[in-house]
């Protein structure tokens, strides 16, 4: 992983009025996901279908749940931290 990039497959949920700033699609290796219902509920989804996930949340409660399926966890001073030359 370089900064700038993370490498991927990379997964964002969006929900709520958030799902408005992008459609759903899977474009060079990013995934945009539309929540149904509740984003935590389809990130521990993802979670539980792909083991080896890291999951970018600064939410206790979703971090306890996806450790549950053994993703790893970090906050978004990480994600910013790669992001940012």
């Amino acid at each position: 992983m370089t900064a700038g990039r993370l490498g991927p497959p990379v997964t964002i949920v969006l929900e709520g009025l958030g799902r408005a700033g992008a459609d759903e699609a899977d474009v060079d290796g990013v995934e945009v996901v539309h929540a149904h219902g509740e984003g935590d509920d389809t990130i521990a989804a993802i979670a539980e279908a792909n083991r080896e996930v890291v999951v970018v949340t600064a939410e206790r409660e979703l971090a306890e749940r996806v450790r549950a399926f053994d993703a790893d966890v970090v906050g978004p001073s990480w994600l910013l931290e790669q992001l940012v030359d």
